[in-house]
């Protein structure tokens, strides 16, 4: 009998081709990648948060100026709902006008949309500062409302700006954050928030300063009244 023949192995592929086959799929999960990945960096000004914050700033400044030359707003007439608002103890903060509070925050808004440009960096200050400018303005239009029983149409103005700005920014969050997770950012920003304006509550209650304490806004305004009409009081005892 002869010898058997030895099966031949089928020719294995050359290493150099799979090694070929490997780059081509490790380049075309990166193209999808990066189709998939957001711009680190925005190309230009966040035009639409940068508009919102000069109108709220030109509002306050307004307020602002008017309570420093001790002047009454436009539409705000002495004896009216907006000027008690204005009068009252939530009127100043320290002894700084609370529309100037208002103005540094639409400031930092402003800068955030005009000169920051990382994109997780810029909405998570603007998400910051967007939410506590509008608690604070939701805490200050609600004492008007409960406390003061009165309204201020400068205070729901800006009220209304702010709810705009703090919709803008929850709008725009980025896709795929790297470095924030929203859900701890969110309950982070919300504590500091309410630490805050527990605090300035506090100080309107007269618990760091008692001549900062409760009032009667109405009286207050009254005597206010009077005094810039230079009324004289009259009266006589047996």
């Amino acid at each position: 009998m002869g010898k058997k023949r030895k099966r031949q192995k089928p020719p294995q592929e050359k290493p150099s081709n799979q090694t070929e086959m490997a780059s081509q799929e490790k380049a075309v999960a990166q193209k999808k990648k990066k189709r998939h990945t957001v711009p680190q960096r925005r190309e230009r000004p966040n035009w639409p948060l940068t508009a919102l914050a000069v109108v709220g700033m030109v509002l306050t400044a307004y307020l602002v100026i008017t309570s420093l030359l001790d002047q009454a707003p436009l539409y705000c007439d002495d004896g009216s709902s907006c000027d008690i608002v204005q009068q009252s103890r939530w009127g100043t903060f320290l002894g700084v006008p609370t529309a100037f509070l208002g103005f540094l925050t639409y400031a930092v808004l402003g800068h955030i949309g005009f000169r920051v440009r990382d994109r997780e960096k810029h909405w998570k200050w603007a998400w910051a500062f967007s939410l506590l400018g509008l608690c604070y303005s939701v805490y200050l239009n609600a004492i008007s409302l409960f406390v003061i029983e009165a309204l201020c149409a400068y205070c729901l103005a800006s009220l209304t700006i702010m709810a705009v700005i703090f919709g803008v920014v929850i709008s725009q969050r980025p896709a795929g954050l790297r470095t924030i997770k929203f859900t701890t950012w969110a309950g982070e920003t919300a504590v500091v928030t309410i630490l805050l304006i527990g605090g300035m509550h506090l100080h309107y209650s007269g618990v760091f300063d008692s001549s900062a304490g409760p009032e009667d806004p109405f009286l207050k305004g009254l005597a206010l009244h009077l005094s810039k009409e230079n009324a004289v009081m009259y009266g006589a005892y047996w």
